[in-house]
């Protein structure tokens, strides 16, 4: 029995370290992980009811990407709007945001819904940064996993349900490297003071902040939208977001992201043609909900970088989501 005990006290004892770091990656995330983390942490505390950043019950929503982050400026809308948007989002990360949202905080009054085009198509960030930041719970990952392999949408394909648990777990596999690149807690200080400013502005932060750029992005060399796995995935939960707006009867407006005019002018016809069917349906199934039916040219100056607007470029863009859909409804 003693030689048992003690066997037992040392695998204990062997095992503190594993222990303590798991620990650590599960309770410390801003010690270690890099700068597109607070961000992602701003939106889970308000969908969560653990921070309430706008004045009053009537709270507005901004749902989306990293362009949504950028382009909308809540201040400028009025007190009760909060960006929720995060880089690399799609459909799936929003409607969950949103679901917890109304799960912990009750229905938004509005919502602006804003994702660039191709990811509509694309989930370039879900591993990561959506499992790897653990914005899911852990059974909601499973369910999307199995989900996106039923379609054979190519983001799973290097990854498995060990991978997401590990990750969920604050496993060494999965956060390790990390932690050595950040010495441990060597982010710590960057990452509060982000997300000190994401308290601070209400979600909304800029990516690109050049005085204008007239690079290209990424849907100026689309010829047609992908409708592999991913595609079909991202498009089932547009449809689950949308019906959620509906069902809390929040008044929504599907928006389209401002392009630089140099990417717009490359855009191929034939792509924004079959950009727009796609809306189109969505429109057509949704008919209490506002659709834009073009997308915005700014003028090259505006952007930070190819595809965000830049500090001129959002005030001006807030300015006019203020007058269309925010002072012609108050």
């Amino acid at each position: 029995m003693k030689q048992l005990i003690r066997f037992t006290a040392k695998c204990i004892l062997a095992l503190m370290p594993l222990f303590i770091m798991v620990a650590y990656t599960l309770l410390f995330p801003m010690g270690y992980m890099d700068e597109e983390y607070p961000s992602w942490h701003y939106t889970k505390m308000v969908e969560a009811g653990k921070l309430k950043p706008a004045a009053g019950n009537d709270v507005s929503l901004i749902l989306g990407d990293s362009r949504a982050m950028a382009d909308i400026i809540p201040e400028r809308l009025g007190d009760s709007y909060v960006n929720l948007g995060i880089g690399g989002a799609t459909t799936i990360e929003m409607y969950y945001t949103l679901k917890h949202y109304i799960e912990n905080n009750g229905a938004p009054k509005r919502v602006f819904i804003m994702f660039a085009p191709f990811h509509y198509s694309y989930m370039d960030n879900y591993k990561t940064r959506t499992m790897y930041f653990k914005h899911l719970g852990f059974f909601e990952a499973m369910e999307v996993y199995g989900q996106g392999k039923s379609y054979g949408a190519a983001v799973f394909d290097d990854f498995d349900r060990f991978d997401i648990l590990s990750m969920y777990s604050g496993l060494p596999d999965s956060y390790l490297p990390a932690l050595i690149n950040a010495k441990v807690c060597g982010r710590l200080d960057d990452n509060r003071q982000r997300y000190d400013e994401q308290i601070r502005n209400r979600g909304q932060a800029y990516y690109g902040t050049a005085d204008g750029c007239d690079y290209l992005n990424y849907e100026a060399s689309y010829t047609q939208m992908d409708r592999g796995g991913e595609h079909t995935l991202i498009t089932q939960y547009f449809d689950r977001l949308l019906k959620l707006c509906a069902d809390s009867g929040t008044e929504t407006f599907v928006l389209q992201a401002p392009m630089n005019r140099a990417s717009w002018e490359q855009l191929d016809a034939g792509y924004v043609k079959e950009y727009f069917s796609y809306m189109k349906k969505f429109e057509n199934d949704n008919p209490g909900i506002g659709f834009e039916d073009e997308i915005p040219c700014y003028e090259n100056e505006y952007f930070g970088d190819s595809s965000h607007l830049n500090a001129r470029g959002a005030k001006i863009y807030t300015e006019q989501v203020f007058d269309r859909y925010v002072k012609q409804n108050e």
